[in-house]
């Protein structure tokens, strides 16, 4: 069986939309991750051979040979662990002259990336421009087409939906701010008064429990984040908000709502806050969107 070493260990919604690699790969598949994500892979699935934390793979995997070699994370020691690795064949980033480099068959994502070789502003413009979801790009990389294969992660069966249940996601981490949106108050109100109940996702002890939380909701509505993604993989029904990351990046599944901000342009992947940016969605808007949503009609209130 053909050995295939993939390496992905963060961040935690991009884990999630990467595991529809586990759709199209055939062989049995490593997975390097950092620890602190590991719970979202699944506890089973055909291709997916091991999971290894990246502490344990340099003195697990050195002595291994692969058939392919599969780098997806821009840093300098996930990129050394590729090139230090045995393969027949590699995909994705690695080590050259103490440069992060990626292969030719990884252009399509990576030319629009921090480490792009055409440099930051023609990354940025293509980004900007680009209209293919990061399934298409990264099935690209590959030779295939992408089909709408879904999301492959954990899912406690014993966790069933709350009928009127809808959680909501207001955190956002320090690197994107703009992620934020000042109207989950006055949207939490209006869909209080509808006899809805709305659940404030928090941060818990292990992942595994926030996803639980996700799994119990009936709907989702939060930012581009993780709880986002986790909707998406369990097909419920939600609503995203993009203020400052690519919608078009995003496969809606057929169960996603985008609100798209009218400052996207400016504030497009911007790490400086910008108070204009998480006030420029108002919550009507949103409101209106979730009354509208397909999924509402099979949303019972409690």
């Amino acid at each position: 069986m053909t050995k295939i070493l993939l390496i992905k260990t963060g961040a935690a919604g991009d884990v999630v939309r990467t595991t529809v690699l586990l759709n199209v790969l055939q062989g049995a598949v490593t997975w390097v991750i950092d620890s602190k994500y590991a719970a979202i892979l699944p506890n089973e699935h055909p291709h997916l051979h091991r999971v290894i934390t990246l502490e344990e793979a340099q003195s697990v995997l050195l002595h291994e040979v692969f058939d392919h070699t599969i780098s997806l994370e821009e840093s300098l020691e996930c990129a050394i662990l590729a090139s230090r690795i045995p393969t027949n064949k590699l995909t994705g980033v690695y080590l050259e002259d103490k440069q992060l480099c990626y292969t030719s068959d990884a252009a399509g994502w990576y030319d629009m990336s921090l480490i792009s070789a055409l440099g930051t502003a023609c990354a940025n413009d293509t980004k900007k421009s680009n209209t293919a979801t990061f399934q298409e790009l990264l099935l690209e990389m590959f030779g295939f087409s992408f089909e709408g294969e879904p999301y492959c992660i954990h899912h406690n069966s014993k966790i069933t939906r709350v009928a009127g249940v809808i959680g909501i996601e207001t955190r956002v981490g320090a690197r994107w701010p703009n992620k934020g949106w000042s109207g989950y108050p006055v949207l939490i109100n209006k869909l209080q008064q509808q006899g809805y109940t709305c659940k404030l996702l928090e941060q818990r002890s292990t992942l595994a429990e926030y996803l639980d939380d996700i799994a119990g909701c009936s709907f989702i509505i939060s930012g581009d984040t993780l709880a986002m993604h986790v909707a998406l993989a369990y097909k419920i029904p939600s609503i995203a908000l993009f203020n400052c990351t690519s919608p078009a990046e995003i496969h809606d599944y057929g169960t996603l709502t985008k609100i798209v901000s009218p400052l996207l342009t400016e504030a497009f992947y911007k790490t400086s806050f910008s108070q204009a940016v998480i006030d420029s969605i108002t919550p009507d808007e949103v409101f209106t969107a979730f009354m509208h949503h397909k999924g509402v009609t099979a949303l019972q209130k409690v």
